[in-house]
């Protein structure tokens, strides 16, 4: 008599939102639930020390408008969910597949060194520390501007004016450059902070920044549905538009070229963007 065991092959689906990091785990054959749970970035003692407000879920802000989480949150929250996953039985080895969705608009600021810090991810053993350990030292600017920002009135209206007004700039990125959206964010903060900007190699939004870690790889790209959002994509080519980041870098460190060399290239959402590392 013989016995033929069958590994489940599970999905595991993540969503880093405002407030918490949520997962569920699909058994892709027959299609049953097989766990679904969350992390309250408050509630949740693994997530204690990281500063951020009881009713807002944001760091205080310097300024009225500013809305900032810190990504060394997000690390420590993913380290939890797999430890979770892990004591409920849900084995690494059955995970076939891996997605990622993220507050849309929020995104890091990484410096020159993350390249190699989220590739040693990929190194046996390192499992052992923590993330935030791990990548402490892969930040340009040490918070991540979400999307309830809203002090970058003026950065919205240099950047509408620079395009040459509102039907220009909805002709080509779809919106009218709103005060939460990427771009826009990311000229005030290179106005306020620009040796934080000059020091940032790759900016990621919270979506793929997850899958960066999960990869062990900082420069992986950015799915269109989400890169829509930021004021810098042409939305009926889905690439960055020459005249959206010239709008956005007018005036800040290294101009255009330095903008373009800090955005991950622009891929369809059901791109499969690696392996997960170890």
């Amino acid at each position: 008599i013989s016995l033929v065991m069958h590994q489940r092959r599970l999905t595991l689906g993540l969503d880093l939102s405002t407030q918490s990091l949520s997962s569920v785990v699909i058994d892709i054959d027959s299609g049953e639930k097989v766990l679904e749970h969350s992390l309250d970035y408050l509630n949740d003692r693994r997530l204690a020390g990281f500063g951020i407000e009881a009713e807002s879920y944001i760091v205080p802000p310097r300024v009225e408008g500013e809305a900032d989480q810190p990504p060394l949150m997000f690390f420590a929250s993913l380290d939890a969910m797999f430890a979770d996953l892990k004591e409920a039985g849900v084995s690494m080895e059955e995970i076939v597949v891996c997605n990622f969705s993220a507050q849309q608009h929020g995104h890091t600021y990484l410096n020159k060194d993350a390249p190699f810090l989220f590739a040693c991810l990929k190194q046996p053993g390192s499992g052992e520390n923590s993330l935030t350990t791990l990548l402490k030292g892969c930040l340009a600017y040490h918070l991540a501007p979400i999307w309830m920002t809203s002090n970058t009135t003026g950065q919205a209206d240099f950047i509408r004016k620079h395009v040459g007004g509102m039907e220009r700039l909805i002709q080509i990125s779809g919106s009218n450059a709103p005060l939460r959206f990427t771009g826009i964010i990311i000229r005030r903060v290179a106005e306020q902070f620009p040796h934080a900007y000059e020091q940032t190699h790759t900016i990621q939004l919270l979506s793929s920044l997850m899958s960066a870690v999960l990869t062990g790889n900082s420069k992986v790209p950015l799915d269109f549905g989400n890169a829509c959002g930021m004021s810098l994509m042409d939305y009926r080519k889905r690439n960055w538009s020459t005249p959206m980041v010239q709008a956005v870098s007018e005036g800040l460190p290294g101009g255009q070229s330095a903008l373009m060399s800090k955005l991950p290239s622009i891929v369809p959402p059901d791109t499969t963007v690696g392996n997960i590392a170890t």
